[in-house]
């Protein structure tokens, strides 16, 4: 009789790292078939407008990646997004040099709001994001009068991420700097084991001694920071806010989390992973114009591509019955 041998734990580990660095093989066949059609695309000038445009949508796909880690979701990113934007405008007459980083520094403490209703009234992350983006969306809306609006031109945040340092946009660098400083947080603080651990189940971690409404607080607080800088990076290359100027980044930026390899039922992935899922998301948008397809058709493709995606790492059997 033949007994199948039981995997060993280092043959396991070596998969999962291998079964990690399928995202990234994924972006570099990317890069390569494009640039066979297109040379320019890595031209120092084409990857510079690229990290450019680029860097709105991979700074939510960073923040949108921290609820998912602990098995929720944030909805409200894009409508933050636009509202800030918005709110550089109104509130530039008051505040002056410091509006952005105020307003910054509200959408910090709004996103940890947004966690403790989620988390202390045990309301589905889902509904109160939803909620809270139909609410932020509508004060965009209410506030700007539904048009869109100048960025003042003596805004000095919004002036320097609009530049570059050499050939690198300061966007990018602004990205890189948030996502580096995310992935320590994770990595090498209490914050991150727990985050994993909520992810993995929450019973088990509230047993374990975990502040699950803590959690869940910083998650959404530090989700909609990020979703705040990526409306001032949309105001830098824009300039100009508008209300309805993020719309189309809420389905990008959960694509990206969930095609750079973390699962959407949450304790599996990282920063860096889903830093390489939106830079593919980003360059896909580019090979959808390369190859003729319409903006109006882009969202089809984009919607199967994360149907895809959150079949092959949604984890079934530690959700059990999915409803």
């Amino acid at each position: 009789m033949n007994i199948a041998k039981p995997v060993s734990p280092a043959l396991g580990v070596y998969f999962s790292r291998a079964r990690g660095l399928i995202p990234l093989l994924v972006l570099i066949l990317l890069v390569a078939g494009s640039s066979v059609f297109a040379p320019g695309v890595l031209s120092t000038g084409g990857l510079s407008n690229f990290f450019t445009d680029a860097a709105p949508l991979l700074i939510l796909v960073v923040g949108s990646t921290l609820p998912i880690l602990a098995g929720s979701i944030d909805l409200s990113v894009a409508g933050i997004a636009a509202l800030v934007g918005v709110l550089i405008v109104n509130c530039h007459p008051v505040f002056g040099l410091w509006t952005t980083p105020i307003i910054l520094l509200g959408a910090f403490l709004f996103g940890g709001l947004q966690g403790y209703v989620h988390a202390k009234l045990q309301l589905p992350s889902f509904i109160t994001t939803l909620a809270t983006l139909s609410i932020v969306t509508g004060l965009a809306l209410l506030l700007s009068n539904a048009t869109a609006l100048p960025i003042p031109d003596d805004d000095s945040v919004v002036g320097w991420i609009s530049e570059s340092s050499g050939v690198i946009p300061n966007s990018i660098i602004v990205v890189l700097t948030l996502t580096l400083i995310l992935t320590l947080l994770i990595r090498y603080t209490r914050f991150g084991r727990d985050l994993y651990a909520l992810g993995s189940g929450e019973r088990t971690a509230i047993m374990s001694g975990v502040d699950t409404v803590r959690i869940r607080c910083l998650v959404f607080a530090l989700s909609a920071l990020c979703a705040g800088i990526g409306g001032v990076l949309l105001s830098s290359i824009t300039g100009f806010s508008s209300p309805g100027i993020a719309g189309n980044l809420l389905l990008l930026s959960i694509v990206g989390v969930v095609l750079g390899g973390t699962a959407i039922s949450g304790g599996v992935g990282g920063i860096g992973a889903a830093l390489v899922g939106g830079v593919i998301t980003a360059w896909l948008r580019v090979i959808t114009v390369m190859v003729g397809i319409s903006p109006t058709t882009q969202n089809i493709v984009f919607g199967v591509m994360a149907l895809i995606a959150v079949i092959l790492t949604t984890d079934r059997a530690k959700i059990g019955i999915v409803k």
